[in-house]
């Protein structure tokens, strides 16, 4: 039987036995309690979630859509986008159409004979490559307004001696679209739907700008459920129904400690001390893994494209703080 015939009929126990007076077991919720997740549920709410879907095993243990959305809603994942463009290119590497640790100037031929030349692919995903960055640049100039945002990107100057610094940068994960385009000759939305969205069967797009670039940086259309099950597929090890999407070795790369620099974060993972990783994003979009529990657990809140400012304002608790503290409330034993 399939995992997601499996995963159905798991939401179909759920609800019968839900509607049954008195509320699921422990065993139904696969060692999770129910009013716990409830809980959390209630609390992702009310700080105006959209959706959360918590998984265990790899398999679907509650899923809640709030304000009208549903299952297969499709919205704005800001920079949990960036995590994966940590994952395709990982499967370029795995293809062999390039290494983390070659200059990313093999590809962004602009760069060469310019203080940019040796920054290296890792570096641009480990957000130490020491790009030019400033608030108005990256968020408003590029993200917003700007109709070519990778020509935009591989533009800007070199502000630091690569590797020296850590700054979160949009601008500098955007160029990484320029490096997976040409070491691909493919479009970077097709690679994503061919490698790894249509293996998974997701219904996640690439938007593209003016000038056809897809968004590394954010821009990535998704659900909680496709979140969950990319995010499963990291804590799978890369494995998806056994086959290998992306090499194991990797993954481990991805999640673990990129730079001396920053504690805290992998190659566009985010690290927490308890041993979870996860993707985030702008207005509280987050999808966490946490090993320690077996358990994936995704959140997506309502956006707000009003501004750049706005993008630092929406949202309102800690996603973080709500799976973390939901899931270790649920955990039997945890």
């Amino acid at each position: 039987m399939s995992r997601r015939i499996v995963r159905a009929l798991s939401l179909v126990l759920l609800i019968a036995v839900s509607g049954c007076g008195g509320g699921a077991s422990v065993e139904t919720l696969a060692g999770l309690d129910g009013s716990a997740l409830d809980a959390m549920a209630k609390r992702a709410e009310t700080d105006g979630a959209n959706c959360l879907v918590v998984l265990k095993g790899g398999e679907l243990v509650r899923e809640w859509n709030f304000g009208g959305s549903s299952p297969t809603s499709l919205q704005e994942g800001f920079s949990t986008t960036k995590s994966v463009a940590s994952l395709l290119i990982g499967i370029a590497q795995d293809q062999d159409l390039l290494s983390i640790d070659q200059p990313a100037s093999d590809f962004i031929t602009e760069w060469k004979g310019t203080k940019s030349e040796p920054v290296t692919i890792r570096q641009l995903l480990s957000m130490t490559s020491g790009r030019y960055y400033d608030f108005q640049t990256d968020y408003a100039q590029m993200a917003f307004f700007s109709q070519d945002k990778s020509g935009f990107s591989i533009g800007l100057e070199q502000q630091h001696e690569p590797g020296t610094v850590w700054e979160y940068n949009n601008s500098a994960t955007q160029t990484l679209e320029v490096v997976l385009k040409r070491a691909s000759n493919m479009a970077v939305n097709d690679f994503a739907a061919q490698y790894l969205f249509g293996p998974l069967g997701l219904s996640s797009r690439l938007i593209t700008d003016a000038a056809g670039n897809a968004g590394l940086y954010a821009g990535m259309q998704t659900s909680c459920r496709d979140l969950a099950t990319l995010t499963q597929l990291v804590l799978d090890q890369g494995t998806y129904q056994g086959k290998q999407i992306i090499s194991q070795a990797f993954v481990a790369e991805a999640i673990k400690q990129s730079s001396t620099l920053k504690d805290d974060y992998g190659l566009l993972w985010w690290l927490d001390p308890s041993g979870a990783y996860y993707m985030s994003g702008a207005c509280g979009q987050v999808a966490m893994a946490m090993p320690q529990f077996d358990v994936v657990a995704t959140l997506m809140r309502a956006t707000d494209l009003s501004s750049p400012q706005s993008l630092l304002t929406c949202g309102g608790e800690s996603s973080e703080e709500i799976l973390l503290e939901g899931i270790n409330a649920a955990s039997i034993g945890g």
